[in-house]
């Protein structure tokens, strides 16, 4: 074998084994992008079941929220729901504004009427609204962290002596 024909040998066989990198590659890449199209489909579809389950456990506490089979957890909703009220009217005081007594949506304590449905706000029912938030020392367990009573000796979770 001559040079050239030895130089065209190597040439081919460099050829074959760049095409086969790149097949590789070319299949590697199509595998990837598949197994991200399945897992975009199931994240998707896990999703929307979580969806209806949410759906579906709302319309059965909205519905029914004397079953005794749900009852702990009723409660546990009821005893948050709660808190977010108490939450909601101490952001209100702070942001000075109060509930519209005909739709429920928050309003300027200083408003003569309601900007969401134009309703007179009557001075006596802005002025029941309006509560003084006392600052409440929140206190938390040093050991576990969990939120405790002002009036708290023991912590309610872990049972560790609060700290004075």
């Amino acid at each position: 074998m001559d040079f050239k024909e030895t130089m065209f040998d190597i040439a081919g066989k460099v050829g074959d084994f760049v095409d086969k990198g790149i097949n590789k590659s070319k299949d590697s890449y199509n595998k990837m992008a598949e197994k991200n199209r399945i897992k975009k489909e199931l994240t998707r579809l896990n999703t929307e079941v979580n969806n209806i389950l949410l759906s579906v456990g709302r319309k059965i506490y909205s519905e029914d929220r004397s079953n005794e089979k749900f009852a702990v957890v009723f409660g546990e909703v009821e005893a948050k729901e709660k808190e977010i009220a108490e939450l909601k009217k101490q952001l209100r005081v702070l942001d000075g504004t109060v509930l519209c007594p005909s739709c429920g949506e928050d309003m300027n304590k200083n408003d003569t009427a309601c900007p969401k449905c134009g309703a007179k706000a009557e001075s006596s029912a802005v002025e029941a609204e309006i509560e003084v938030v006392e600052a409440v020392e929140v206190q938390f367990c040093q050991q576990c962290g969990a939120k405790l009573d002002s009036t708290a000796k023991f912590c309610n979770q872990c049972g560790s002596k609060v700290s004075e």
